[in-house]
């Protein structure tokens, strides 16, 4: 059998659940991984993880970074956080990514301030792209 776990610093997603397919939102680009793919390990960028359990129910997930180890046993991903669609509040996001869009152009930034809020900006891009 063919596992998935995902797991963030604060909860559990899934875990040993009996997988059919998944899409990961690697560092190089779109990764899709069968039952049977080689061993891997790669970083994960912010972006929409979308999975298929072989009992054919689907789920969707907008994460921040993290990494996934793949094994001839199954999937493990380690997410810096998810957000299923439900979490996801449209409105509040919306506003927060117009803050740091205008902090980016209004400020001068040191580069580690910099690359922060690039990264939050991708986070919450992740979760509109998931939401839309």
């Amino acid at each position: 059998m063919f596992k998935l776990t995902i797991v963030t610093p604060e909860k559990t997603i899934i875990k040993d659940a009996e997988l059919a397919e998944i899409t990961l939102p690697a560092h190089s680009g779109e990764l899709n991984i069968l039952p049977g793919h080689s061993e891997l390990m790669t970083v994960l960028t912010a972006g929409k993880l979308s999975f298929k359990l072989m009992d054919g129910s689907l789920f969707d997930y907008a994460i921040a970074w993290g990494y996934c180890q793949i094994t001839p046993e199954g999937v493990t991903v380690l997410a810096e956080k998810a957000f299923d669609k439900d979490q996801i509040n449209i409105g509040q996001i919306s506003k927060e990514y117009k803050q740091l869009e205008d902090k980016i152009n209004q400020e001068t930034l040191e580069d580690k301030a910099y690359f922060d809020l690039i990264k939050q900006m991708h986070e919450i891009r992740a979760q509109l792209e998931l939401k839309s």
